[in-house]
């Protein structure tokens, strides 16, 4: 069982880990298959993976500092599991959508706006546990 912040803070960050090295992956298989070492070409399912591993790489980091700053800031374990299963579920759902088709999606919407609302909460919280 998850008792302590830092249990917790490991779970998000070896979830969202191997979330960002599966895409890689993905990449990697794509490029293989395409024949395209850099760049996408004209590749829509290498375009797709690549936009789907960028992005997680742009926003997975930022999620994952302020977990930690919370978690040595000592705040609260529910704290701590909203901002992970909101970025975490956030960042599935986003690359789950972007990986179908570079046009909007339902999951890559729902995505954007669940790792949105993460990063707001956990800068919110940061600020909050810096002035009390």
């Amino acid at each position: 069982m998850l008792t302590t912040s830092v249990q917790i803070l490991a779970l998000y960050a070896g979830l969202n880990i191997l979330l960002n090295l599966i895409l890689a992956y993905r990449v990697s298989g794509n490029r293989v298959r395409a024949k395209v070492m850099t760049g996408t070409g004209d590749d829509t399912k290498l375009y797709n993976a690549s936009r789907a591993h960028i992005t997680n790489v742009e926003y997975t980091p930022i999620g994952l500092i302020g977990l930690a700053v919370l978690t040595m800031l000592a705040s609260s374990l529910w704290l701590l599991h909203a901002v992970g299963i909101l970025l975490t579920l956030g960042r599935l759902l986003h690359a789950i959508g972007v990986s179908r088709t570079s046009d909007s999606s339902p999951p890559r919407l729902l995505g954007t706006l669940l790792t949105w609302v993460a990063l707001l909460i956990a800068g919110l919280a940061c600020l909050y546990y810096a002035f009390i």
